[in-house]
Formats: structure tokens, C-alpha cells, sequence
């Protein structure tokens, strides 16, 4: 199961609204069911915008923590990481050209197309909706139920 950024914004920052639950959810899917998290480049990389901009958190992280968090995230056993195929941008362009998407869609379509290059089909967000248009994408709301990440229905 891949990541979004939106979910590790969510796992690292204390004081987000689903730090907890987004937590647990992770934390079943590695330690429970034995599987590894996927971790787009690309995500690691908006975390950090987001985690230490002043505008969107009265406590953004130091970037040398954010740093640390992300550089660990990525060095990790249970990691899978995922980079972009030689075919991903090629896929991105096909991908808004079908469903008629505009600039605002660019990073979820790319990271889709990272994902479905890497064979990645499930998707652990909280922007479910962004993701529902690919075909290839089950998306995983870890904010739904309490059993375990709840697949969001189509």
C-alpha cells in the first residue's frame, strides 16, 4: 500500500486532527499484516513543503526534523520506494488527457501513474476523491473504521 503525502503530514505531526488514527492504521499494516509501505519520492518531497510552512501549522517541524523523518521514512526495511519508470510521464499526459484533468490534478496523476508502473494498487489517503478516477487505484481512507484501513468504495 502506497502513501500520500496528506497521510504522512497526518502520521508525523502530533497535533493533525488524525495523527492517532493515521498511526495505528500504518502501524496494523506493517506490524500486523506484514506489509510494506510504499513511499513515492515525489511524496517525501511534498511532505516537506507542507510539514514546514508557518502558514498551514502553528508548529511547523524544523526542517532538519521533517528532514529526518522523511530521510528515515525512506531508509526504511518496510519501505517499498517507488520512482518514476521511464513510461511515467508518458502515462501522466495520457492520464489527463483522457479524463480531462487541469494543472491542479497534475501531482495525484503523476503519483498514479508512478503507482501503477510500480504495480502499487492500493493508495492511503485522505483525498480519496482525487484518486477515485483511476481505475488501477483502490483507495484506502485510514480515517474510516476502526478494524483496519477501510476501503473507500467507488
Amino acid at each position: 500500500m502506497a502513501v500520500d503525502s496528506d497521510v504522512l503530514v497526518h502520521w508525523a505531526m502530533a497535533g493533525a486532527p488524525h495523527h492517532h488514527t493515521v498511526r495505528e492504521c500504518l502501524r496494523r499494516e506493517v506490524d500486523e499484516q506484514g506489509q510494506q509501505l510504499g513511499i513515492a519520492h515525489q511524496t517525501l518531497n511534498e511532505f516537506l513543503h507542507v510539514v514546514t510552512d508557518r502558514r498551514r501549522f502553528e508548529h511547523p517541524l524544523p526542517m532538519a526534523e521533517a528532514l529526518r523523518f522523511s530521510r528515515g521514512l525512506w531508509r526504511r526495511h518496510d519501505t517499498e520506494r517507488i520512482t518514476p519508470a521511464v513510461s511515467s510521464h508518458d502515462r501522466l499526459c495520457e492520464l489527463m488527457m483522457k479524463y480531462r484533468l487541469g494543472r491542479k490534478r497534475i501531482l495525484d496523476t503523476a503519483l498514479a501513474a508512478m503507482l501503477e508502473a510500480a504495480g502499487v494498487s492500493r493508495l492511503a489517503t485522505l483525498n480519496g476523491r482525487d484518486f477515485e478516477i483511476f481505475p488501477f487505484i483502490t483507495v484506502v481512507d485510514p480515517t474510516l473504521g476502526t478494524a483496519g484501513p477501510t476501503e473507500a468504495t467507488r
